[in-house]
């Protein structure tokens, strides 16, 4: 994989990520759709698993140190990026199911990544409001919130497909096209 063009990717979407996320909220809701979860999701499509588990760390620490959690006044390193890490780890997996090169792919994936990495995030918060914080963090209302933030990331993963799988030579992922049912001619 390209470091260099990931980082390049990996800058601009935290970008949009901070910069658009007000425009695109939905009323007064902080339910807002992600710009790097797609990104993020694209390169564990694709990617060794050794980098896509380092982009999705690395992608979660980006996350950790720009976004603003509800009910925590600091900036909290590592459950984004354990979030992230696990996202990776279900992509990883289920990416053997999937047609890689597909849209829709990317956008379930996104889906279900965001889910499972908005668990995880509000599980750490929750847990550290319980023992540091003067008062609990609202997992239930955060829970829902980032589950429909999660649905509406639909349309940014839709659109961010269109955009990077015909850029994904750029990012020099390696190329594994196995037939796996043909017969091998020598």
């Amino acid at each position: 994989m390209n470091w260099l063009v990931f980082a390049i990717a990996a800058w601009f979407v935290l970008g949009l990520e901070v910069g658009l996320k007000d425009i695109f909220q939905l009323g007064p809701t902080a339910i807002a759709p992600s710009f790097v979860v797609p990104l993020a999701v694209f390169i564990a499509l694709a990617a060794p698993p050794r980098q896509t588990l380092w982009a999705c760390l690395i992608l979660g620490l980006g996350m950790d140190l720009t976004a603003r959690v509800a009910g925590s006044p600091s900036v909290v390193v590592g459950p984004y990026a354990l979030g992230f890490l696990l996202m990776g780890q279900l992509v990883l997996a289920a990416r053997g199911l999937m047609i890689r090169r597909n849209p829709l792919s990317l956008v379930l994936l996104s889906v279900l990544g965001s889910i499972v990495a908005s668990i995880v995030v509000v599980a750490i918060y929750t847990i550290r409001g319980l023992v540091f914080g003067p008062e609990p963090f609202p997992a239930g209302q955060q829970l829902v919130t980032r589950v429909l933030a999660a649905l509406y990331t639909v349309l940014t993963a839709f659109g961010m497909s269109l955009l990077l799988l015909p850029a994904a030579g750029l990012f020099g992922f390696p190329h594994d096209q196995h037939r796996r049912f043909s017969v091998a001619r020598t």
